[in-house]
Order: structure tokens, then sequence, then C-alpha cells
């Protein structure tokens, strides 16, 4: 990063004292915008009580708020867990963003599936509300981890044996991609692409995202979109995609998986997509297992068995050469939020920072 980072740095820690006084304000005000908004358009009860509110510490792209609203219902004392997810504004590639075919694709998955995923009640696109767009949905029951944590590799190399999260983590992405959406009038879009249309806008984003947040002209990244565009993956039928499916973003819960969160990037797509994002590094690191949890093989062979989706070992490895490309270009913007745009947000810096790690091993799965 360049000598504008430094001061920016310095600032943001003389800043910091008042910035917390200011936050609390914001939150109290935050609080207060929230009940009004639950009580008028979900419980629909004049006289609600907010309490246990927290933000998680996450809220790279959108914003997560959590809390519990009470109420009295015929001489009863109701209770109910809510979640509010929300643009935010200066978040990750945020550009353009709209959170609207989150909340559409969650409210058909919830009424038409099985699928451990939140009811949503309200979308609200009127900015002024919270100063953005949200939508709320309820809180489902466990407990996520973050898998290179202590924490987390502790869980999951207990998870790691266990039939019904193994099982349960291979079954709910099956169920994903053969869900027969059509069937129930399900359209995402005005107008859904074809596989060849779909692919070209997936790259041409990519490459889009590049040229934007670039410092300068990178030959392996260069090497890497070029690749991309000249190797594409026989076409197949198109089906939902989580396109962020791994057991970060999971709850758990009795030896189950008891809840599939985080559908910010979910589409109409490839499905072969989500099995390479599955197996991607990244989502691994140093652990044999993919996202911790299971061995390639048996991954890959269990979803083909009760998939009948067909795929190739070259498949996957095109879209695992795709995420890798996408994971750069994560720490790419955050580099350039912090660095160009003057953003606050200490984690973009460190997010910035594993630049040169994600270019390596994009370069390691080129073949450099």
């Amino acid at each position: 990063m360049d000598r504008k980072g430094i001061p920016h740095l310095a600032n943001s820690y003389l800043k910091h004292d008042k910035g917390c006084i200011e936050m609390a304000l914001e939150t109290d005000d935050l609080q207060a915008k929230l009940s009004d908004y639950i009580a008028k358009h979900i419980v629909k009860r004049k006289e609600i009580e907010l309490t246990d509110f927290s933000q998680p510490s996450g809220g790279w792209s959108d914003e997560t708020f959590m809390f519990t609203i009470c109420w009295e219902e015929n001489n009863q004392k109701k209770t109910k867990d809510f979640v509010v997810r929300k643009v935010k504004k200066d978040g990750l590639m945020a550009k353009n963003k709209n959170l609207f075919p989150q909340y559409k694709m969650l409210a058909m998955l919830s009424e038409n599936t099985s699928l451990p995923v939140p009811k949503v009640y309200s979308y609200e696109k009127d900015e002024s509300v919270l100063n953005g767009e949200f939508f709320v949905m309820e809180k489902l029951e466990g407990k996520s981890y973050v898998p290179w944590s202590k924490e987390g590799r502790k869980f999951f190399a207990e998870a790691a044996k266990s039939k019904n999260i193994t099982g349960e983590f291979v079954r709910y992405l099956v169920d994903l991609h053969t869900f027969d959406y059509k069937s129930i009038g399900f359209e995402p879009s005005a107008n859904e692409p074809d596989f060849i249309t779909y692919l070209d806008e997936k790259i041409k984003d990519l490459e889009d995202r590049y040229l934007a947040y670039k410092f300068y002209d990178d030959p392996v990244i260069t090497d890497a979109m070029e690749w991309l565009k000249h190797n594409k993956p026989n076409p197949v039928p198109l089906s939902i995609i989580h396109n962020d499916y791994r057991t970060g973003n999971l709850l758990y819960k009795d030896d189950h998986i008891s809840g599939i969160l985080d559908w910010e990037a979910a589409e109409i797509g490839d499905p072969r997509m989500d099995l390479a994002y599955v197996c991607a590094k990244p989502n691994r690191m140093d652990s044999p297992l993919v996202c911790y949890l299971l061995e390639r093989d048996r991954f890959l062979s269990s979803y083909r068995e009760q998939s009948n989706i067909d795929f190739t070992d070259e498949d996957i490895y095109y879209y695992e050469v795709y995420h890798q490309f996408r994971f750069l270009l994560i720490s790419l913007s955050a580099a350039h939020a912090f660095v160009r745009e003057m953003s606050t947000d200490l984690r973009m810096s460190r997010q910035g920072y594993r630049l040169t790690l994600m270019k390596n091993m994009l370069a390691e799965l080129l073949g450099y």
C-alpha cells in the first residue's frame, strides 16, 4: 500500500474514543427505530420492548443486527427473536448493492423447501428508515463457528466425525441444486440467462471489478483472467446456487446443521460453482478436509450419487480458479477501500494485507 494509508491509520486511532461515544448514541437511535418498525409492520402492537440487541463483528458487505422483541398478547408475555440485514454502503464491493433478490430468494426457499433457512417478514426499500435498505427475518437457533479459529478447529474436528453433520452438509447442497424452482413459478430476475450468457457475465464482472480496484497492471491476474475466458467448461442446466456455501456460514445445534446463512450471493447459476467453492483452498487452508469437514473425494462422490448431476475434475478445477480470483478481488477491494477511499475500518487494512497470499494461491493453481 502507498504512504497515504499511514497518516490515515494514525488518525483512526486518535478518533477512537470519540467514535465510541458517537457509536453508542447511534446504537440507541438505531434500537428505537428498529423497535418502531417492528411494532408497526410485524408484530403490530403499540407497546413492545426491544432487548438483547447485538451487532455481530462481521459485516464486510452487509450489516446485521440481532435482537429480541417482547410484548403482551391476551394477558400473556410473548417474545420473538429477529435478525435485520442492512446494506452497508461502504462495505466490500458494495457498488449497486440490492438486498431485494436475497429477500426474494429466502422467502421462496423458506416457504417451499425443507432447507433450514430463515423465514423473512418484511423488506424495506425506504432508505430513510435506517439509512439504507434492509429486510427483517427470523433468528434461527444454533451457533456458528469461525473454522480457522481455535474454537472452530476444535468444533469441526469433532463435527468431521458426525454422520449427521457431514451428511447434512452434502444433502442440503444437493436439495438446493435439485429444487425445481420453475415448478412454483419463481422468477429471480426479469431475464434468466442461459449458461453461455451467465458465465460470460460472471467473467466480465470479475474483470470490471479488477479494473476498478487495481493499483497497477498485474501479469498473474491478467493471465488468470485470460485463462478463464479461454477455458470455459461445457454448459450444464442452471440451478439455484448459494455462492458462499461453507461451514462458517452454517449454524449447528445438537449434532445437526440448524441453519444456512449468508444468502447475499445466491442466484440462478452453475451448480459446479458451489462444489468448487466448497473445495477451494481458502475455505480449508492447511486442513486436508474441504471446509474442515470432509475428504474431497468423499464430498464430491456423495454429491454426485445423490444429485445425479455430472461433472469432471476439470470442471471443478475451472471454478476453483474462478473462486480464487474472487478471493483475490475481496482483498484487493479492501486494500482499495483503505488506501484510496480512506476507510476507517481497520479490518480493510488487514484483509488488504492478504492480497499477496491470495495472488500466490492463484499463481499456484495456474501452475506457476
